[in-house]
């Protein structure tokens, strides 16, 4: 949702649908968790952003749960109906953070193939050029959360 530095109405709706229709991150209060989150990318910057690909390189996840991660992270980014090159590069290094083959990967979201997937070799060299590639010159904005937080609030009304 951040990682182009902008948030787009229709990438909100998606989280919060996914959050309501399909209990996708359980039972947190959605609108409090992005709250959250925007507050601590708004203070960390692209920290925020560095620690997430840790946190998910580091986190021992299954296939199925590193399948659900991507499986967010598309529906996010194809929200707005526009891929762009801040979000290819996101998904990429995000791919490189996980674990699961490319064939799983494909065979579950083949639409990816066309936007995000090429058949690179993940060596520790070609990862640290993609990772520092993604963060040069790179810098966030600082999002107003009260914006965020009236989209919220007007989905969860059409919501109920």
């Amino acid at each position: 949702m951040t990682c182009d530095g902008h948030i787009d109405k229709k990438e909100v709706v998606s989280i919060m649908q996914m959050a309501q229709n399909k209990h996708t991150f359980g039972d947190i209060e959605i609108d409090q968790e992005l709250e959250k989150m925007l507050k601590k990318i708004n203070l960390k910057g692209t920290e925020y952003l560095k620690d997430y690909f840790r946190k998910v390189h580091k986190a021992g996840l299954t296939d199925e749960e590193q399948l659900q991660i991507i499986q967010i992270a598309a529906d996010v980014i194809y929200a707005d109906l526009e891929v762009k090159e801040d979000e290819v590069k996101f998904l990429r290094v995000l791919r490189t953070m996980l674990n699961v083959s490319d064939s799983v990967i494909l065979t579950q979201f083949p639409q990816l193939a066309k936007d995000f997937m090429w058949e690179d070799e993940f060596t520790d060299s070609y990862v640290q050029e993609l990772y520092s590639n993604y963060f040069k010159n790179k810098e966030m904005p600082i999002f107003d959360v009260s914006d965020v937080m009236d989209i919220t609030q007007d989905v969860l009304k059409d919501m109920n």
